[in-house]
């Protein structure tokens, strides 16, 4: 398979499945066309950068005193990559019942695989 951008071949999956990969980032499942490439590293991309700007916003120097601190939280979820066997993450809002108000997609931390579920 060929990336759509580098041009060159993918590296095909392991013995153990998964999916083809290329330097650039881009993965891919055997039989997607360009389109679904290019969307599915939109997406990537899309995560990626809400993630980094969550954790700049959490990243202050200066510790809130107890009045500040939120009803709510938020909670880091971790599980296997199916395309990789590596990590994949994701974050998980809850109230202050601790029940879910929302969440990401899984995201892959390995940065060489970039599968989002």
């Amino acid at each position: 398979m060929e990336c759509p951008v580098c041009q060159t071949e993918m590296v095909p999956p392991g013995p153990g499945g998964g999916r083809y990969w290329c330097t650039c980032g881009r993965v891919a499942a055997a039989g997607e066309t360009a389109v679904d490439i290019e969307i599915r590293e939109r997406m990537r991309r899309e995560t990626l950068d809400l993630l980094d700007h969550a954790i700049a916003l959490r990243g202050g120097s200066r510790a809130p005193s107890l009045k500040e601190d939120p009803e709510m939280g938020q909670q880091m979820q971790t599980r296997g990559c199916s395309a990789c066997g590596g990590t994949m993450y994701k974050t998980v809002e809850v109230d202050e019942n601790n029940q879910v108000t929302g969440e990401s997609q899984f995201v892959c931390s390995n940065s060489s695989c970039g599968n989002v579920e």
